[in-house]
């Protein structure tokens, strides 16, 4: 099997499991658990046991250098911490289809951005393979059905605001896997987001010991599942593809979300949904004959 490809089902797989963490989060708040402090745990479980883990097999994985330090603080914060919450700002102030469609503006921006930083070349393929994505994204999304009386400028703007987060991290990482193993790169920008997300949270965090026992059962796994196992398999695929290429397959993550909500909770599929599914298949298969 060629890198490439083992490259692009990492990719496949790790945007499934984070397809999947809609599913995790409805389980966790079926217990009234707060999102910042469930999701402030769910990053300070993930570096925990992520740590713990390479000081066990391989901790020299655990060594950076001094100078790296700002680097991951600033990939932490704009990767982990800005994401979620202009994520969740975004759905506070406009619908949620409007602001998982502008969070899936991402591929474009990564394309444009892995041109001018990476130094990735701009191609049509490229861009045309990404309009796929976003379009598709937004059908899966339901755009079409969304309340635009609530499409207000704050809205956008936060929800702008993760989608560039998520290129911040695609680009971000990308420069970060050319000096350090993906492992690495996973633990400290997660260590980075964690702490600001702590800065952020206070004193709410305390507030979860008051969680039942499932509760925390959830937590643990949607922290150790779709998100360590989502984003390390999402950073294995940026050591070897391009930025854009890695953006551009990662939309499944948004047809996989749509799929579980129609297995584990019954939600239906609209032909329309069925459609952008179909697209965004199409600009992942496009994106495969594009040139790097």
């Amino acid at each position: 099997m060629s890198i490439r490809i083992r490259a692009t089902i990492s990719v496949l797989i790790g945007a499934t499991l984070l397809g999947s963490m809609g599913a995790w989060g409805r389980a966790v708040y079926r217990f009234e658990g707060d999102p910042m402090v469930v999701v402030t745990w769910r990053a300070l479980i993930g570096v925990a046991v992520l740590a713990a883990v390479l000081a066990a097999t391989r901790p020299a994985l655990l060594r950076i250098s001094l100078p790296a330090v700002p680097f991951f603080l600033a990939y932490g914060f704009f990767g982990v911490t800005l994401n979620f919450w202009a994520y969740f700002s975004a759905v506070k102030y406009t619908t949620l289809a409007v602001a998982i469609t502008l969070l899936y503006v991402y591929p474009m921006f990564v394309t444009l951005f892995s041109a001018l930083v990476l130094g990735e070349r701009l191609t049509r393929a490229k861009l045309a393979a990404a309009g796929l994505t976003v379009l598709g994204s937004a059908l899966v999304a339901q755009i079409h059905e969304a309340e635009f009386l609530r499409l207000n400028l704050r809205g956008i703007v936060f929800g702008l605001a993760t989608s560039l987060s998520m290129a911040a991290y695609s680009i971000l990482g990308k420069q970060a896997v050319a000096r350090y193993a993906p492992w690495t790169v996973v633990l400290y920008a997660f260590a980075g987001g964690a702490l600001f997300l702590v800065l952020g949270s206070g004193g709410g965090l305390a507030a979860a010991w008051t969680y039942p026992s499932e509760a925390w059962l959830w937590i643990v796994g949607l922290a150790l599942i779709p998100s360590l196992g989502g984003y390390a398999l999402f950073t294995f695929g940026l050591r070897d593809l391009p930025a854009s290429q890695v953006s551009i397959i990662a939309t499944w993550e948004v047809v996989t979300a749509a799929l579980f909500g129609w297995f584990a909770f019954g939600e239906h599929l609209t032909a329309a949904q069925l459609l952008g599914a179909a697209l965004v298949c199409a600009g992942i298969a496009w994106i495969q004959q594009a040139k790097a």
